[in-house]
């Protein structure tokens, strides 16, 4: 019964103290050679544009074993943005949910160049510029691998990816709801219990 009410609660509470969900996107699929990642996602409410996966095996890699990455975070499968210069001209990752404050993930970037991912208050790079992060080089192929995050102030519908095109593979990105919004939406919750019990 206590289980019941306390899941009532946060649901009465969640439209005043909404938090931005979790999501966790690994890319552990094999992925066919070209293949967009599109909707993949879209029970986490991400979408891609212009970003598809890569899987190695087909021994076509630039790495001596004929891989295309090694030592990823998560081994089967990675990303990248494929821009063609003409109709296909940026990259974004969309998150429908939004993100609060901070996205992190894994990057490998051989490229020699430092690439920036920003992150925007609308879908597809519209709205405000809220934050961006520069991605160093950070080795000679594709076995490097460096966690970082991007912070920024407000909640982020989409981030550009469309610098990492010059040749920065992505991997395990995730966000998680701000702890503040936790406490706001836990602290509703209690308050509406505590009401509940002297009702």
């Amino acid at each position: 019964m206590k289980l019941a009410t306390l899941a009532l609660a946060i649901g009465l509470a969640s439209p005043a103290f909404a938090a931005s969900p979790a999501i966790s996107v690994d890319f552990e699929k094999t992925w066919n050679y070209g293949e967009s990642i599109g909707n993949f996602y879209a029970a986490q409410g991400v979408s891609f544009v212009n970003v598809l996966g890569l899987s190695n095996g087909d021994g076509l890699g630039p790495l001596a074993n004929g891989d295309y990455y090694g030592g990823a975070p998560s081994p089967l499968g990675v990303a990248y943005a494929q821009l063609d210069g003409t109709i296909n001209t940026a990259a974004y990752m969309n998150v429908a949910g939004g993100v609060d404050g901070q996205l992190n993930f894994y990057f490998s970037n051989p490229t020699g160049a430092s690439v920036e991912i920003k992150a925007y208050s609308g879908l597809n790079g519209t709205g405000t510029l809220l934050g961006s992060v520069l991605l160093a080089s950070n080795g000679i192929d594709y076995t490097t691998w460096t966690a970082t995050s991007l912070t920024f102030t407000g909640t982020a519908l989409s981030f550009d990816l469309t610098a990492t095109a010059a040749g920065v593979a992505l991997d395990n990105i995730s966000a998680v709801p701000e702890p503040s919004s936790l406490a706001l939406l836990l602290g509703g919750a209690t308050l509406l219990l505590a009401r509940r019990r002297r009702g």
